[in-house]
Order: C-alpha cells, then sequence, then structure tokens
C-alpha cells in the first residue's frame, strides 16, 4: 500500500525559493519523481541536508529539554505519536460515519473536501489491523529508499562530525571583469553564483584542495565569506591564502608577541598585533564578558607580502622565501592590502537572542569553573586528576549536549495536553535543537580560546560593554516594545544588534570578510546581510564592479544600510518609523501632563480654601507620571546617540578607507576615479543616515527639555502654595496668640487669689489650732517641690543626668533582684567562678596531673575526677573538690 494517495488542500500560493524546502514540502508519494528532476548540484545539496538532519538526530538522541523530563526528547516524540495514532484510531469510526453521512448532504467543492477526507479515513481505519505494516510504510517513505546511495561514503563530500566547526558553511563568490559573476568550478564547492557554498572544515583545513589560496589573476575577483566573527577562523583563513603551516602561527608567537629570533610569516605580517588582538576592546581579558569583545573600528593601508610571478606571470610562490629580507625588484612583486573593521546594526528576535544568550552564560561559567579547578590543582600538585578530569567532561560533552541543551533547568511555560498538540509541540522542539547545533558546537569550541569568538552583542552590551547583564535594558529598547504586543500573539518582539564586519582586501583580487549571521539561522535567511550582499551582485551589470575596491563599496553599502533599505519585504523592523512612533507617543503624554498641570492650576486660582491648596500641594509633589515620561524620552535620546555614534565610526572608516584608496591611486595603479566618486557617494549616504537619527533626537531633546520645565514649574508652583499655606498658619498663629495672651491676663488675676485662697485654707496652729505650724508646712512644700522641680528639668533638658539616673535606678534593681549567696560551701566558691575561669582552672590542673604522671612513670594524662571517685561524689562534688586544691 503506497503512502497517502490524496493532494494538498490548500496548496502553497508561493512555491519554494530552493530546491531543498520544494523536497520538504512535496508529499511522500511526490518526493522521489521530484528528486529525479532536480540537478547534479540540487541532488547533492538534498543529499548532504538528509546525512546532517541523520547525524544530528543521532546526536540529540539522548537530550532532555528540561530536568523535569523523565525521557529524551526522541522517545517524548515515539510517545506522542503512539499516542496520536491510537486516538486516531478509536476516533477514526465515529468521524468516518459522520463523513459519510455529510457527503449524502453534500455537494461541489464541499463534496470534494468530504471525499478527500474520507479517503484519509479509510486510511487511518485499517492502522489497528493486522494486514497494515506500519514498519513497512516507515521504511517506505524513509529518504535511504527515496534516493539509492544516500549514505555511502564515497558519495559524501560532508564534513566530518567528530570535528569542530561541523555545520557550518562559507560562501565563494567570484567575478569576472569581462563576463561579469561566474561560476567557481571546484569539487568542494556547491550551488550558482551568486549562492556557491563551501564547508569551513573543508575551506580552511583542506590545505591541498582549499580554493583559499593566492591568485596572480587579476581577470577573477574572488570574495569568500565567513559565518562569524571567530578570531582562529580568520587567522587560519590567512594562513591558507599564503600557504603556510597552522603550525607556524599556532602559538600566537608572532601574532601575540613578535620575536626577533625567526622570520616573521606573511599571516604575521598582516595581523601583526596593532591591526589584530592589539585592537581587541577589553584586550581580550577572561574576566571580561564575552560581549565585551570587539575589534576597535579602523581602517588601514598595510603593504602586502612579497610575491612572485612565474615566466608565464599566471602563478605565485610564497613557500621557501625569506620574506624578512628584501627581495630583489625584477623577481618580487609588492602590492598593498587594505584592513578594515566597523561596527553596523541589525536585529534578533527576542527568544532567540535569549537561547543565545543562555548558551555563552553556561558556557563561560564551565570553562570559569574548569580553570579555577586546574589553577588550583595544580598549586596541590595534583595535576593528572585535572587532565582525566577534563577529558571527561569533553567525553560527556562530546556523547551528548545535554549540559549544553538544558540551560534552563525551569519546567517550560507551556506545553500541550492533546497527543497531536504534544507531538507536533516535541517535533518543534527537535527541529530548533537541530537548527541551533551549530551555533552551539560554535561557542562550545570557540568561545573560550585565546583567539576567541566574538559575539553578537544589543545596543546595550555594546554601549554598557563591561556590564555582565543587560536583560534589563535591552526589554528598555524602542524597537522590543513597538514589536510586542500584548494583544497580538502573532508579534515577535525583536530587539536591535551590533555587529562587526571584519574585512582583508588581499592582492587587489580577493576579499576575505567575516561578520556573524542570525541565531540558529541555517536555512536561506531574506534579510541575512550576505544575502543582500549577494542578490546585489547577482543584479549588477559588468560595468559597476571594475575592481576589488568597487566590491567591497558594495558590501561595506549592504551593511550600513540594513535597516535604511525599505525595499527587503522581511521581519527586520522599521527602525525609523518606530522611533518615530515612540517619539509621538511621548510627545502625546507630555502634552497630557501640561494639560493636568493648567487644570490644578485654574483648580486653585478658582477655590482658594486652605484644604484645597494642601491638595494641590501633595499633587504637585507626586512626579510619577512626569518622571515617567520623561526617563522614557531619555531612553530614546540614548538609543538614537548609540547609533549614531556608531554610523560616526563608520564615517570615519569610510574616509581612512577613500584616503587608502587615494594613496593607492596616486602610486600609479590608476583606474579608482569612478571607485573613488562611489566611496564619497558613500560617505555622503551615511552622513545622511547618521543626521536622519539626529533629527529624531533633536525632536525628542525637545520633548525631554520641556518636560523638565514642567517640572520645574511645578515644584515652583508647589513653592507658591507651600509660602500661602504657611501664611495662612501664621494668621492663624497670630489669633492663637492673641487668645493666649486673654487665657495669661485671667492668669494673673486669679493666681494670686488662688495661692491665698489655699493658704488660709490649710490647717495652721496660726491660724486654726491644726497640728503643725505654718512655717513647717511651707518648708515641707517648698524643699519637695524643688527636689521634683529640679529632677523633671535634669531628665528634661540634661543627657548625662538622665544616664546617671537611670543608671542608678537599674544599678538598684539589679541588686534587689540579686539572690543570696552563702560563702561557707565549697560548691558556693564553684558557682561563682565565670565559665573562663573554670576553663583555666581545668587547663592548668590537666597540666599538673600529666606532670605528676610522668614522674610517676605514668602516661593516664587523666584528672583526679577520672580515678574512680565521680561514683562517690559525684561530678558537681568532684569539680568543688578540685576547685578547692592548691598547686603545688
Amino acid at each position: 500500500m503506497q503512502p497517502y494517495s490524496v493532494e494538498d488542500l490548500y496548496p502553497d500560493p508561493i512555491a519554494p525559493g530552493d530546491a531543498w524546502a520544494a523536497f520538504l514540502a512535496a508529499r511522500f508519494s511526490h518526493r522521489r519523481e521530484l528528486y529525479q528532476s532536480f540537478s547534479n548540484h540540487e541532488k547533492e545539496t538534498i543529499r548532504k541536508e538528509l546525512r546532517r538532519i541523520r547525524y544530528l538526530r543521532i546526536y540529540f538522541a539522548s537530550h532532555r529539554l528540561s530536568s523535569s523530563d523523565t525521557f529524551p526528547v526522541q522517545a517524548c516524540i515515539e510517545q506522542s505519536h503512539n499516542r496520536w495514532r491510537e486516538r486516531a484510531s478509536q476516533r477514526c469510526k465515529d468521524e468516518l460515519h459522520r463523513c459519510e453521512n455529510a457527503i449524502e448532504k453534500a455537494s461541489g467543492y464541499r463534496w470534494t473536501e468530504l471525499n478527500r477526507q474520507r479517503s484519509i479515513l479509510k486510511q487511518v481505519e485499517q492502522w489497528p489491523t493486522q494486514e497494515y505494516d506500519y514498519a513497512y510504510h516507515q521504511q517506505l517513505v524513509a529518504p535511504e529508499s527515496l534516493i539509492t546511495g544516500l549514505y555511502a561514503a564515497e558519495d559524501s563530500v560532508d564534513d566530518n562530525p567528530a570535528e569542530s566547526n561541523y555545520g557550518y558553511s562559507g560562501w565563494v563568490i567570484v567575478f569576472s571583469k569581462d563576463k561579469g559573476g561566474i561560476n567557481l568550478n571546484h569539487p568542494l564547492c556547491h550551488g550558482k553564483f551568486p549562492h556557491q557554498k563551501i564547508s569551513v572544515q573543508r575551506l580552511l583545513y583542506d590545505k591541498a584542495n582549499t580554493p583559499l589560496k593566492r591568485s596572480a589573476d587579476r581577470t577573477h575577483l574572488r570574495y569568500f565569506h565567513l559565518q562569524a566573527n571567530n578570531m582562529k577562523w580568520v587567522e587560519d583563513a590567512i594562513a591558507r591564502y599564503y600557504e603556510e603551516d597552522n603550525s607556524q602561527i599556532a602559538s600566537h608567537v608572532g601574532l601575540h608577541h613578535p620575536s626577533a629570533s625567526k622570520p616573521q610569516t606573511n599571516t604575521e605580517r598582516l595581523l601583526k598585533r596593532e591591526l589584530w588582538h592589539g585592537q581587541d576592546r577589553g584586550d581580550g581579558k577572561p574576566h571580561m564578558p564575552p560581549c565585551s569583545r570587539q575589534i576597535r573600528p579602523r581602517c588601514a593601508l598595510v603593504p602586502s607580502a612579497a610575491w612572485k610571478r612565474d615566466a608565464s606571470e599566471e602563478g605565485l610562490s610564497t613557500q621557501g622565501t625569506d620574506i624578512s629580507s628584501p627581495p630583489s625588484k625584477s623577481t618580487y612583486i609588492r602590492s598593498s592590502d587594505i584592513v578594515l573593521f566597523m561596527p553596523y546594526l541589525h536585529w534578533e528576535i527576542e527568544k532567540r537572542l535569549v537561547r543565545m544568550t543562555n548558551v555563552i552564560r553556561k558556557t563561560k561559567q564551565m570553562n570559569d569553573q574548569e580553570f579555577a579547578f586546574e589553577r588550583l590543582s595544580k598549586r596541590k600538585g595534583t595535576w593528572g586528576s585535572v587532565v582525566e578530569r577534563a577529558k571527561s567532561l569533553a567525553k560527556r560533552i562530546d556523547s551528548t549536549v545535554s549540559d549544553l541543551g538544558t540551560w534552563d533547568n525551569n519546567i517550560p511555560s507551556w506545553k500541550p495536553q492533546s497527543p497531536l498538540g504534544s507531538y507536533l509541540w516535541y517535533a518543534a522542539k527537535v527541529f530548533q535543537l537541530i537548527d541551533e547545533a551549530a551555533d552551539w558546537r560554535l561557542i562550545d569550541d570557540h568561545l573560550c580560546t585565546q583567539s576567541p569568538l566574538h559575539p553578537r552583542r544589543t545596543l546595550e552590551q555594546y554601549y554598557y560593554w563591561t556590564a555582565e547583564d543587560t536583560t534589563h535594558r535591552d526589554r528598555q529598547q524602542v524597537v522590543y516594545r513597538a514589536t510586542r504586543m500584548r494583544n497580538d500573539p502573532d508579534a515577535i518582539p525583536r530587539v536591535i544588534m551590533v555587529d562587526q564586519l571584519w574585512m582583508w582586501i588581499l592582492d587587489e583580487n580577493t576579499i576575505l570578510t567575516a561578520f556573524p549571521r542570525r541565531w540558529a539561522r541555517n536555512k536561506p535567511d531574506p534579510s541575512a546581510v550576505h544575502r543582500a550582499i549577494r542578490d546585489h551582485l547577482g543584479s549588477v551589470d559588468n560595468s559597476q564592479i571594475r575592481s576589488i575596491y568597487d566590491l567591497a563599496l558594495i558590501i561595506v553599502d549592504e551593511c550600513s544600510k540594513v535597516f535604511f533599505d525599505r525595499t527587503k519585504p522581511d521581519l527586520r523592523p522599521e527602525v525609523v518609523d518606530m522611533f518615530g512612533s515612540a517619539i509621538s507617543n511621548v510627545s502625546e503624554k507630555k502634552s497630557e501632563a501640561y494639560e493636568r498641570f493648567g487644570r490644578d492650576v485654574k483648580r486653585m486660582n478658582t477655590h482658594d480654601p486652605l484644604q484645597t491648596a494642601e491638595e494641590l500641594l501633595r499633587k504637585s509633589l507626586n512626579i510619577k507620571f512626569e518622571w515617567s515620561v520623561l526617563m522614557e524620552a531619555q531612553s530614546i535620546i540614548d538609543q538614537l546617540q548609540i547609533m549614531q555614534e556608531i554610523f560616526t565610526q563608520q564615517i570615519t572608516v569610510m574616509s581612512d578607507f577613500e584616503k587608502a584608496l587615494r594613496d593607492l591611486n596616486s602610486e600609479g595603479r590608476g583606474g579608482l576615479e569612478a571607485t573613488l566618486d562611489r566611496a564619497g557617494a558613500l560617505i555622503l549616504e551615511m552622513k545622511l543616515r547618521r543626521e536622519e537619527l539626529a533629527n529624531l533626537e533633536k525632536r525628542q531633546a525637545n520633548t525631554r527639555t520641556q518636560l523638565r520645565e514642567l517640572l520645574d514649574m511645578k515644584q515652583q508652583q508647589a513653592g507658591i502654595i507651600e509660602a500661602k499655606a504657611a501664611i495662612r498658619r501664621a494668621d492663624e498663629t497670630v489669633i492663637q496668640g492673641r487668645s493666649i495672651v486673654v487665657f495669661t491676663v485671667v492668669t494673673i488675676f486669679f493666681l494670686p487669689l488662688s495661692f491665698f485662697a489655699t493658704l488660709f485654707g490649710m490647717n495652721a496652729q496660726e491660724l486654726n489650732g491644726g497640728t503643725m505650724t505654718l512655717g513647717a508646712q511651707l518648708m515641707w512644700m517648698f524643699v519637695i517641690s524643688s527636689v521634683v522641680i529640679c529632677l523633671s528639668l535634669a531628665i528634661a533638658f540634661s543627657a548625662s543626668a538622665r544616664t546617671a539616673i537611670f543608671g542608678a535606678v537599674r544599678g538598684a534593681l539589679g541588686y534587689l533582684e540579686r539572690p543570696v549567696r552563702t560563702n561557707t560551701t565549697a560548691k558556693g566558691h564553684l558557682t561563682s567562678a565565670s565559665p573562663r575561669a573554670l576553663r583555666d582552672f581545668m587547663i592548668a590542673k590537666q597540666k599538673e596531673w600529666e606532670r605528676k604522671d610522668c614522674v610517676n612513670d605514668t602516661a593516664s594524662g587523666a584528672l583526679p575526677l577520672h580515678q574512680g571517685q565521680e561514683g562517690k561524689l559525684g561530678r558537681a562534688g568532684m569539680i568543688a573538690r578540685l576547685w578547692k586544691r592548691k598547686p603545688a
């Protein structure tokens, strides 16, 4: 039985752009025929992708998505697939009966659709039967059954999965000055101009067959591209170009610490410290975060290595020549190379950025732990254990990527529960793992080496390059907030990234560039910078590229105008429009803040009671809304200034490039006038792009100034309201003072009357025959009153008096609470001793009895309380007895 013979109900309106996409989109029943219709290089592309997928499926067989998963992802897929098949088989009869009933009543297009569903249900109905051989059908649709010799060793020119750099490809573009773009006829390259690829392993490490070799042919312009800012790749690529051995620069003697003991190689001459490792920001310090790595912007003209033409002036030779000595002018020819480093703006999807950041953080953490362990073990002299641990760790990483994949140990935030949803969800996760595998291995192999990988960085990481974590700032980006719509489930949050263009123009006929691609973009990416370069080169005519420098200008222009090229219908954010919208939103909030302030002022002038003034004062002091708007405006200005700084650096680099072209043109090469005009036009375009961002900043700066003026006016208004309230309270204080004067006058009248009434009401002998004399009563009254008044004043106004009085009171209370102790027994002396005195006493007695034991030839070292007396006196009694002993 053949696989489902039905056709697609809704065919794709847009045909797939390449052979691999068309092969995946086709049904299993059509794939054999479709594969036979492809050309040879398209067939090789499909075979290579199928082999890569097969290897990665085996590679991820034991991978778990999170620590909460009981089974590996491959087993989870099989389990969910079996559950879905069981569910479909159980519901098949009811669905088939319902479908047949609907067919009897349907007509036209609906009848055709229902018949298609019935055909599918009839085949599903056969799944539980014994006649249906599921293993046979799986074998029937397997890739090896469609393509003969798919996994044959002699048919493969693929990368070696056991070696590093697996899964990454380089790009090769060749231009002929007479014919334009041409295909490079090379056995390691596949594809057609301008989309020819070659694996990084073959390009950099196949010394005999790599096309990256020095050539004296000036009629062909060659362009090689590496898809990562990997310093190790660049060093190996330059070494392959000059046909030098890797071992000559493996220790980086010439790249890091020049030595005069041996001649300098061509690679060391081109990648000297001031143009390579010396330009690295942070100087490659291991404690700095990986996002801080960046080659400082620069463009320099470097004398190229001497090269010799043979008799036909078509070949060159650099091996076996001491290039440190001046060559003969009749044999050797020198030219000039150009080295260029330039930052440019790009973008990334926020979810992919999070996964890339997690991979980098985990790899850095593992490397730091290994480094700390090695340093500690070297100090302890256990270097052998370090080697064994490093080997076991490397073996575990090579055997499974569970350590690399399970970055987040938390349970996934959402997971479908239905069998079909679970099956599709796990399949999507496997696709994600396969898509990111090459980037994982690249980071793991090259992030923490002597010539490290420079990962991509966000706009904030570029500016705050010493910060360990800029996640909060990244999510404050204008582009992120504009693309993250909470009410839109299809919204894709994106962030602005800062990438680097590394370019070397060699011997006036070869360009080598290195800049990164987006995370996990193995399939064609329409927003990729190199894709824009290839599309541009595929559409130009022969007159636009007359020299290698024209090709370099196209590369620089495509990198610079990522956010200003509005002809690309892809997911790249419209940065200028988003910033304009954000500025308009801030201006609207500013107007709302002004309206609120105006309403408050009008209300204060209309109603002027004291309560309203206090409410307005509290409201004026609350600047939460205005402050949030001001912070948003400042954030927009900061981002615009960072982007302007990047364009300023691009303009500086291009000005140096234009100067280098003028120097080359003045040296007698000639023919660069048109290139100089294009370079000047490109610099003008860069200035216009920077000016567009500067205009946005000016608009936002005006809004920020108005917000600050509003905050100043609110502060001034609050001061006015407070002054008014103070005047009102002063008037009330005057009125209260007058009332106090009235009470004082009344007191003056009644105080003597009260005194004499009290005096004559006393029981004194002189007045009414009382028991005490009047003098004695007055004496006791004034003495006791004076003591109470003095103590009260001292406690109220003297800190020292308060301390003395309270100390005396506490001492008296402590003395009263202390129990009565007898001094007649030894136990009383023992309980009065402090713990420290007891400890010192016991140590002294221990030493005393040890000395006595030594004299008596005993070595017990025991105190008397341990020599059988504990049962008679008890522990407390023996300690008391020991306490009473006097030292000898």
